[in-house]
């Protein structure tokens, strides 16, 4: 039999946490709750489990800090669950490395998708990565899909996972005009919509911001409004 995917479940609030942890036992997962951001990275750098369901709101360590923290070391998905669900704060999560991003109150059901999309995104990756895949070439843009690698311009330019399978999308279109939907179930899954858009645009404004940081001066992707992105050659 399979080993069960370990989930870390990172909450303060014990009631709550307990709730995910039973629902994610249910649907055939294995729940490892802490509520502090400290142990959280302890637990992590000891074992690391196949996904991080995080509270940003955290006693110690902070949220924040404590995504950084683990994407500067592993790949590990990282769904932040918390309050704040104004777009800033998105941006924010998104920005230190989190993979995504679901507000409370949450919609168990709606949860435990986004959970099951995210390992399969993992586990595809894994198996992706041991297959020499070759490389993919715009402008300056060059993708090293065997090692997940980006360089701009000869700069090497670190993406979290879910950047990296959207600029490749973009890059395999050459060009072409890429809609929010096609993103949204490339990025994500095929359980992300319309209703999704926003954490797509939260992506795409840190993906620009690397490249523009690589590259000053440079735009790589356009957006036609309400329908997509595409990339350019500035």
């Amino acid at each position: 039999m399979a080993e069960q995917p370990q989930v870390l479940v990172v909450e303060d609030d014990r009631e709550f946490a307990e709730l995910v942890a039973l629902w994610l036992a249910r649907h055939g997962l294995a729940p490892v709750v802490v509520h502090e951001g400290d142990m959280a990275l302890r637990r992590i750098r000891d074992r690391e489990p196949d996904l991080v369901l995080l509270d940003l709101n955290l006693p110690g360590l902070e949220g924040w800090r404590l995504v950084e923290e683990v994407r500067a070391a592993t790949d590990v998905p990282i769904i932040a669950v918390t309050a704040r669900g104004h777009e800033t704060d998105r941006v924010r999560g998104l920005l230190a490395g989190a993979d995504d991003y679901v507000t409370k109150p949450v919609s168990f059901p709606e949860l435990l998708a986004r959970v099951q999309v995210a390992l399969r995104r993992a586990r595809s990756g894994r198996r992706s990565a041991t297959e020499p895949s070759g490389l993919l070439v715009h402008g300056d843009l060059r993708l090293d899909l065997t090692n997940h690698a980006l360089t701009v311009e000869g700069v090497e330019v670190h993406l979290t996972p879910t950047e990296f399978r959207l600029l490749r999308r973009l890059v395999e279109r050459g060009g072409a005009l890429v809609p929010h939907l096609e993103l949204l179930r490339f990025g994500w899954g095929a359980a992300y919509g319309p209703d999704d858009v926003g954490l797509l645009r939260a992506t795409i404004r840190n993906l620009r911001a690397k490249l523009a940081q690589a590259a000053p001066g440079r735009r790589f992707i356009a957006t036609r409004y309400g329908v997509g992105y595409r990339l350019v050659d500035d």
